[in-house]
C-alpha cells in the first residue's frame, strides 16, 4: 500500500478513551473507481485496508505460536479463529466483496496491523439534478461487524486514491475527482435495530467532464434541434416533392432521438424527477415531434386545398418553432439551474 504502514497509525492523537473500547485505526487506499454505471446506481472498486490496534500481549502469542511477524492464508485463519481481531463489512455494497489477500503483521512496539485488498460493488446515491454537469458523491461505507460501538471504534487516520505514480488513473471513465473527506459516527446496520456499530464514511466526490458530455449528449441533441429546425424552416411544402423527404427526415430524426438515448443509457441517472439531460431529450422530441406533425398536417392541407390557408399556417408554424423551442430551452435551463437550487436552499 506504498505509504502506508505502522508508522501512519502511531501518529494519531484523535481517538477516544474507553476502559473496555478496542481502538482501531483505519487507513483506506483507493486502487481503482471502476464501471460507474448510473443507470443502475451502482460503481466498483479495488481498495487496500488496513486495520491497526494495540495489543502487546497478543503481539507476543503470534511471535510465539507462529515464528514470524508477518502471517497469511492458513496462519493467518488459525490466528482469527483463535483471537480478538477487528472485523468490517462495506455496508453500502451490492454483494459481498472479494478479497485478493489478507495479512497480519506485528511490531515490537505492540502494534497490530490486519492489511486486506479487495473488490467490491457498492451501491450510488445517483441525485444529480444538474446532470451532465454537477457532483457524483460516492461513498464507501465501512462497518465494523462482530463487534459492537461500544466494544470497538474505527478511527480512520488515513484516506487517498491511489498510491501517487505518475499518470495514475484511479478513477475510471468520464469523471475527475473534485474532493474527498470521512465522517465518522456510529449507527445501526441493516441486519438490527438496536446494536449500534462504528462506522467509517469515506466520500469521493467526482464531477462529469465537460468535454466528454458536450461531445456525447449536448452537441447531438443540438444537432438533431438544428438539422430539423432548418427542414421545417426552408423546405417549405407549398412544393410537392418536398414533402417526402421533410416528412421523412423529421421522422428518421425523432428515431435518432430515441437510439441517442438507447446508446447511453447507462451514462444517465434513474431519477423520480427530470435532470437536465431528461429535459433536454424531452426538448428535443417535442420540437422534432411538432414538426414531424405539423408538416403531415400541412401537407395534407396543400393536397386538399393548394390555394386554402395551408400557406398561411405553414408560415405560422416556422416562427413559432423557433420561439417554442428557445422557451423550452429556458425552461430546462431556469428549472435546473435556478429554480432546484433555490428549492434545496430554502430547505
Amino acid at each position: 500500500m506504498g505509504s502506508v504502514h505502522a508508522g501512519s497509525a502511531k501518529s494519531s492523537g484523535t481517538m477516544k478513551s474507553s476502559h473496555d473500547q478496542k481502538q482501531v485505526e483505519v487507513m483506506l487506499l483507493m486502487d481503482k473507481i471502476y464501471d460507474i454505471n448510473l443507470s443502475t446506481s451502482a460503481y466498483n472498486v479495488e481498495a487496500e485496508i488496513i486495520l491497526s490496534w494495540n495489543d502487546p500481549k497478543l503481539v507476543d502469542i503470534v511471535k510465539r505460536e507462529y515464528g514470524e511477524t508477518t502471517i497469511t492464508k492458513d496462519k493467518l485463519k488459525d490466528f482469527f479463529n483463535k483471537n480478538w481481531h477487528p472485523e468490517f463489512v462495506v455496508s453500502n455494497e451490492l454483494s459481498p466483496r472479494t478479497t485478493d489477500f489478507q495479512t497480519l503483521k506485528v511490531y515490537d512496539d505492540g502494534t497490530l496491523e490486519i492489511f486486506e485488498k479487495f473488490i467490491t460493488k457498492i451501491a450510488i446515491d445517483a441525485d444529480i439534478h444538474e446532470y451532465p454537469f454537477g457532483t457524483l458523491d460516492l461513498v464507501l461505507d465501512i462497518s465494523a461487524f462482530t463487534h459492537e460501538a461500544h466494544e470497538m471504534h474505527l478511527e480512520p487516520i488515513y484516506f487517498e486514491l491511489g498510491h501517487g505514480y505518475k499518470n495514475e488513473e484511479v478513477i475510471k471513465g468520464p469523471w475527475t475527482l473534485s474532493k474527498k473527506y470521512f465522517e465518522v459516527k456510529d449507527d445501526h446496520r441493516l441486519s438490527t435495530h438496536e446494536a449500534i456499530f462504528s462506522h467509517n464514511k469515506f466520500h469521493f466526490v467526482l464531477k462529469h467532464d465537460f468535454i466528454d458530455s458536450l461531445q456525447k449528449i449536448i452537441l447531438p441533441i443540438g444537432a438533431v434541434i438544428l438539422f430539423s429546425s432548418f427542414i421545417n424552416f426552408f423546405a417549405s411544402l407549398k412544393f410537392g416533392p418536398n414533402a417526402d423527404w421533410r416528412i421523412g427526415g423529421q421522422l428518421t430524426l425523432i428515431l435518432t432521438i430515441f437510439a441517442l438515448k438507447f446508446s447511453i443509457a447507462d451514462q444517465i441517472p434513474v431519477t423520480h424527477y427530470l435532470n437536465f439531460i431528461d429535459e433536454l431529450f424531452l426538448i428535443a422530441i417535442i420540437v422534432v415531434g411538432l414538426n414531424l406533425l405539423s408538416g403531415v398536417f400541412i401537407n395534407n392541407m396543400y393536397q386538399q386545398k393548394p390555394d386554402g390557408a395551408a400557406a398561411t399556417v405553414e408560415v405560422t408554424i416556422r416562427i413559432l418553432q423557433p420561439i417554442i423551442t428557445f422557451a423550452l430551452l429556458g425552461w430546462a435551463i431556469y428549472s435546473t439551474f435556478y429554480a432546484w437550487e433555490g428549492a434545496a436552499a430554502g430547505h
